[in-house]
């Protein structure tokens, strides 16, 4: 009798150990999703204030879902229609109707259920607001339209067969309880459970400092003192700083290891401590190497259970992509405006340089026996060609002609490049030499276009190297610009002057030149063809060493045609 009362208190025990475990469980899933949800709103957020960009909010929810342990990530809107997926072939399509949306019943606590139709996907649910911030009331715009709601579903198999596990462990812990005494057995009981809290405690410890470590902007947190406590990869690297040594702190940002960075982190934790708790601002981060780097500031203040400040977090995010996009932005719309006036320019003066032209000509011929009338003419000849090509140039900016792009042998075309260039190199007396693989070099390109930009880059080259200096083209493998993949990268190096960091930064803007000769357009034609191939251009220099021009284009064969399709 005793026997079977003690298998019974032990089987009850058992099983509340098990559900304790569960909801713990359970609680740490749901603190997973709830850390998923405020990473993907965080980078949304982010979005939302850069602007609208095609497939970005997919692209940032296949990221996210890439962590281990996630089955799947879908963001929703009212009716239960699929907005973006970590599988990008489900948007669009409907992950609930609307009567299961409006049973789901999203809202701002995470909610969830283990799968109806797999029994290891937990499936948790809730609003998805970017625009709130974690722990600030919801903004209320009275627009109901835009309710989006978030579904993270998270493999539990590892937890289910946990369970199983622990209620095995914990069976033949009773039975060891029921020889040993009820001491032993409440001991036993105590140390699973202190097991089973340490274990938990490890794995929030471990997935926070997963989260910290993956999240895409910098993160600083500073004690109330202004010692640095923790700090990401990525932050790091912006703010130039080493890690610190594991279970130490690094120095105070006063004369310590933040110090020179253009941030005064005493003001901010002061306007933090006494003002508003969070802190958003744009500024430029200054290094010891490089540019200064633009970032978005945002500041938050680190409280306790009491209410009590521990401590400052600071998140930075690099705006130096978002930058170069608005800056792309605005000589786009210089260039459409420009296109519209080169248009009338082009019709308004080209009639009558033509007629301008012709009798410089006729003029010249009948006055061949008269010096100073023929020599006036072909001034009057050349300096009319010289519009004309000023005209076609800017045509050529401003309404760029389209590619065709065709499989073609990279070396070739530089070998040609060199071969047209070589007589300029020779009038002034500078080496030109070429550095091209053996061997296939295929790209899908238009050679003549191609051929137009670099043989512009070699003669700028060729005029900016002094007698008896070198103009070397090169041609290596590289990486395509911003995407990782396979590519070519063709550099125009010279030894000539250099050029100053301001003329460096304006030498492809349209119109802008050093020579007095010069229309200003050369160079950025030459990257307008660069950047119609997918590539990009970029200029290297050191005043008095002369300068590199760097152009990255991909690499590959041409698409094939359609069959059936147009010529």
């Amino acid at each position: 009798m005793a026997a079977l009362i003690g298998l019974a208190v032990a089987g009850i025990a058992i099983s509340r150990a098990v559900e304790r475990e569960r909801a713990q469980m359970l609680a740490a899933i749901h603190g997973r999703a709830d850390s998923l949800v405020w990473a993907l709103e965080g980078g949304a957020r982010l979005l939302e204030r850069t602007g609208p960009a095609t497939g970005t909010l997919g692209r940032l929810v296949a990221e996210v879902a890439r962590q281990p342990g996630v089955a799947w990530i879908a963001i929703t809107d009212s009716t239960g229609r699929i907005l973006a997926d970590s599988n990008p072939e489900l948007a669009g399509a409907d992950l609930y109707t609307p009567e299961e949306m409006r049973r789901l019943a999203p809202g701002r606590v995470t909610r969830g259920r283990f799968s109806p139709d797999d029994p290891n996907i937990y499936e948790t649910w809730r609003l998805f607001a970017p625009s709130r911030l974690r722990g600030m009331a919801r903004r209320h715009d009275g627009a109901g339209s835009d309710v989006r709601c978030v579904f993270v579903a998270l493999d539990v198999s590892g937890m289910r067969d946990a369970l199983k596990d622990s209620a095995l462990q914990l069976w033949i812990v009773a039975g060891l309880v029921l020889v040993a005494g009820l001491a032993v057995a409440g001991l036993g009981l105590l140390f699973r459970r202190y097991r089973s809290s340490r274990r938990l405690l490890a794995d929030a410890e471990a997935l926070a400092a997963q989260v910290v470590r993956n999240y895409p902007a910098g993160l600083v947190v500073l004690d109330t003192a202004g010692r640095l406590r923790l700090s990401n990869a990525r932050a790091r690297a912006m703010l130039g700083l080493d890690a610190p040594a594991p279970g130490h702190a690094a120095e105070p940002p006063a004369g310590g290891a933040l110090s020179g960075t253009g941030l005064d982190w005493a003001a901010l934790m002061a306007e933090l401590a006494q003002g508003p708790g969070l802190v958003e601002r744009e500024l430029e981060l200054w290094r010891p190497q490089g540019a200064p780097l633009p970032v978005q500031l945002t500041a938050a203040r680190l409280l306790d259970s009491g209410g009590d400040v521990t401590g400052y977090l600071f998140a930075l995010r690099d705006m130096g992509e978002i930058r170069s996009l608005q800056r792309q932005l605005r000589q786009h719309e210089r260039l459409s405006v420009l296109g519209n006036l080169a248009a009338g320019l082009a019709h308004e003066i080209r009639n009558p340089l033509s007629s301008i032209r012709g009798y410089a000509t006729y003029l010249t011929e009948r006055l061949k026996d008269d010096p100073l009338g023929h020599a006036t003419g072909q001034i009057l000849m050349e300096e009319t060609g010289r519009l004309d090509r000023v005209l076609t140039d800017l045509l050529s900016l401003a309404r760029p002609r389209g590619l065709a792009p065709a499989p073609a042998d990279l070396a070739a075309v530089l070998g040609r490049v060199v071969t047209v260039a070589a007589p300029d190199a020779a009038e002034k007396s500078v080496r030109l030499t070429a550095n091209l693989p053996e061997g296939g070099a295929e790209a899908c390109v238009d050679a003549d276009r191609l051929m137009q930009a670099v043989l512009n880059l070699v003669i700028n080259a060729i005029q900016a190297t002094p007698a008896g200096g070198e103009v070397e083209v090169a041609l290596e493998r590289g990486e395509a610009e911003g995407e990782g993949t396979p590519g070519w990268r063709i550099r125009v190096r010279d030894t000539g002057a250099g050029m100053s960091a301001a003329t460096a930064a304006q030498i492809f803007t349209p119109y802008f030149t050093t020579k007095a000769d010069g229309t200003g357009l050369g160079l950025a034609i030459a990257r307008q063809v660069v950047e119609q191939h997918g590539g990009a251009i970029s200029a290297s220099t050191v005043p008095g060493r002369g300068t590199t021009m760097t152009i990255r284009l991909p690499g590959g064969a041409c698409p094939e045609k359609p069959a059936g399709g147009a010529p």
